[in-house]
């Protein structure tokens, strides 16, 4: 069945969530479906792409320091954007723009599947939104979940219809490679791997206190004066970089830490990097993680709970550690003394394309789509 879907999500301004948006519009478009993409905000910064059979739409309706937008006004254009669609099934992407689509889509009689892509374990959206989000979500059709953690708990707190689709990675085309190609790096690695030398750690995401990108520059300040020389590139952009730069400063490591800001392509810095480190403080489903491991470079990653245990397969794949800034920092002079556990790792991580692939989760999201269009909504 040929479906007319609305997907709507915050913005194409990077981050994960976005990126996945972004393809999951697209792939969904090209199996003949007709797809408009909503954003909430004006659709100047999109740094995503969506394919061009993809109907884009931005109803500028996000609050910014110069403008404040009233909630009443954002569920107006919201509602507007959607009633006039005509749409089959509506798809909304993270938590308060999921809340924000449920009101705005009260008694429209279209049904809606909305998608929890953080872990609100962790992430409270405050008092008043966290009531919104127990009030609406058992009106969704399907809350779709990032693992069974998320499930369980959005259960317990909301009693809504939960499905598990995990996200997807895909694998960088050769055209997106380093033009010297993954063998000769690992070569190039290996001949030096015998001699003294910087290692290359590199972390990407949104500079904001979950991602912990602090408490990784404090545990590389803390490795003993007889670790090996590293650098540190963190690629991304967020409210806290001035911080992290200063905090660089004040723990005299600034000329070894660095801040490129957003980088596309990212393929070239994962399979450049010794390391890649997630040392955040929680997460919904990493997709910089699997995007390192998509390039076969080896992984250090803190269990920062969401799916990161069900991509880390501890000493084959990847190096888990607990969810402690001492772990952390052990764990860091353990990867960076280690050359052959590097080598293994590198040798087992782009093994996660063949589980966490596109089409499987295309799949997924369109059979979930297609019985919501089969049924009457709840609610």
């Amino acid at each position: 069945m040929k479906m007319k879907i609305a997907c709507v999500i915050h913005s194409l301004d990077g981050g994960g969530a976005e990126r996945v948006m972004a393809g999951l519009a697209s792939r969904l478009a090209n199996r003949a479906h007709s797809v408009t993409l909503i954003t909430l905000d004006d659709g100047s910064h999109d740094r995503h792409e969506v394919d061009s059979s993809v109907s884009r739409q931005a109803i500028d309706v996000l609050s910014t320091p110069h403008r404040t937008v009233s909630l009443w006004t954002r569920i107006r254009h919201l509602r507007s954007a959607i009633s006039s669609g005509n749409f089959d099934i509506v798809l909304s992407f993270c938590d308060a723009t999921n809340w924000l689509t449920l009101l705005a889509t009260r008694g429209l009689g279209v049904p809606v599947v909305v998608s929890e892509r953080s872990d609100p374990k962790h992430q409270s959206l405050g008092r008043t939104r966290e009531l919104l989000r127990r009030h609406l979500y058992p009106k969704a059709y399907q809350v779709v979940c990032l693992s069974g953690d998320v499930a369980g708990t959005l259960q317990a707190r909301t009693r809504c219809h939960t499905l598990v689709i995990p996200s997807a990675v895909e694998a960088p085309s050769q055209d997106e490679l380093v033009r010297t190609g993954t063998t000769d790096i690992a070569d190039t690695k290996a001949e030096l791997d015998a001699e003294q030398r910087t290692q290359q750690l590199v972390a990407v995401g949104r500079l904001e206190h979950e991602k912990g990108f602090d408490r990784l520059i404090r545990c590389l300040a803390d490795l003993p004066d007889a670790a090996p020389e590293w650098e540190l590139t963190i690629h991304g952009e967020g409210s806290q970089r001035n911080s992290l730069e200063s905090l660089a400063r004040e723990l005299k490591i600034e000329s070894r830490v660095h801040f490129p800001g957003w980088t596309r392509p990212i393929w070239p810095a994962y399979q450049s990097a010794d390391w890649f480190v997630l040392p955040s403080r929680y997460e919904g489903f990493p997709s910089a993680l699997l995007e390192a491991m998509a390039c076969s470079t080896a992984v250090l990653t803190v269990d920062a709970g969401g799916a990161v245990r069900d991509v880390i397969d501890h000493g084959r794949n990847g190096w888990l550690v607990a969810n402690e800034n001492a772990a952390l920092r052990d764990g860091l002079h353990h990867c960076l003394t280690s050359p052959d556990l590097r080598r293994r790792l590198e040798t087992h991580a782009a093994e996660v394309t063949e589980r966490f692939g596109w089409s499987a989760m295309v799949d997924a999201y369109e059979a979930c789509l297609q019985n919501a269009c089969e049924r009457q909504p709840r609610g």
